[in-house]
């Protein structure tokens, strides 16, 4: 099982961002390594169900997406939680803070890549490096797209 964190600040207040990340259409604009959805169920909020392929290491996974858990604090922050079930089980966090006139964007995130022992040893080795590669380089992208963009 892998677990990965990293999180950026973007200059961009936290309406624009979460705006934009709530809408699935979207993510494949930013995420590392994630297709157009297949199929999407429900608006963004919780029960949402996105169906989508992902390419890990060169090989196509078809993953759902659900949304099960939406919040909105009152200091402007946002808490999203998503389940994912398919051939790589996992769950994720996007929290979104107020931070210094734009916004701090964290992602958690724990995994389990498919195989056998010898593929848990080559998640840690190999697996666990890519993951926080691709998280870093999709926040990197949602920053790119958030200050290079109107309000």
């Amino acid at each position: 099982m892998g677990h990965l964190r990293d999180s950026i600040h973007i200059d961009a207040p936290v309406e624009k961002v979460d705006k934009f990340t709530d809408d699935p259409h979207n993510w494949p604009t930013f995420m590392e390594g994630m297709g157009a959805p297949d199929k999407v169920t429900g608006d963004g909020g919780v029960g949402t169900e996105v169906e989508f392929t992902v390419i890990m290491a060169g090989v196509r996974l078809h993953e759902t997406s659900r949304v099960v858990e939406e919040r909105r604090d009152p200091d402007g922050g946002s808490h999203v939680r998503f389940d994912i079930v398919g051939p790589m089980p996992a769950w994720q966090t996007w929290d979104l803070k107020p931070e210094n006139g734009g916004s701090l964007v964290s992602v958690e995130m724990e995994y389990t890549l498919p195989g056998s022992v010898l593929g848990k040893v080559a998640d840690r080795l190999v697996g666990e490096k890519m993951g926080e590669r691709d998280i870093h380089h999709g926040l990197e992208n949602l920053k790119l797209l958030m200050e290079s963009s109107p309000s």
